[in-house]
């Protein structure tokens, strides 16, 4: 099976101590990211490496139902999860490096199909999933930036 890999960076104007306490924390996931209709932390808080969450995502007018788990948790540079789906399973690393007095945010993840129409479709995703998550990550600048 092949994947589609997605890398995309944006820079904000904040602390990565100050982006971290946004990403790492499950019940703002719902502010920056507009596909996103659920985000639940289903094992006990604190996040930490292992921590089980819960997705719903809207993409391309339907619903995908995601169970995830937390990989890496390195506070304030790494957030990785890895998660799956009916139709897929995938994985993502959230990385954070000062910027001069920024951060610098990389969004880099893959999706690799299960289902054979999922397979077929993947090239033609490629555009979009670029498109989504450049979009993301400016919805978070703009959500550091503004608190």
């Amino acid at each position: 099976m092949s994947r589609l890999r997605v890398v995309e960076r944006v820079t904000i104007a904040a602390s990565p101590e100050s982006v971290w306490a946004v990403i790492a924390d499950p019940a703002s996931h719902t502010e920056w990211r507009p596909a996103l209709v659920e985000f639940t932390l289903v094992s006990s808080p604190p996040l930490t490496a292992g921590s089980k969450i819960r997705e719903v995502v809207r993409f391309a007018g339907r619903s995908l139902e995601l169970d995830d788990t937390v990989t890496r948790l390195e506070p304030p540079r790494v957030l990785g999860i890895d998660g799956e789906s009916k139709t897929s399973t995938f994985g993502l690393e959230l990385r954070l490096e000062p910027a001069g007095e920024g951060t610098l945010v990389t969004f880099d993840w893959w999706l690799e199909a299960r289902s054979r129409l999922l397979r077929l479709a993947q090239p033609l995703l490629r555009r979009p999933m670029h498109k989504a998550t450049a979009e993301e990550l400016e919805l978070l600048r703009d959500y550091v930036e503004e608190r």
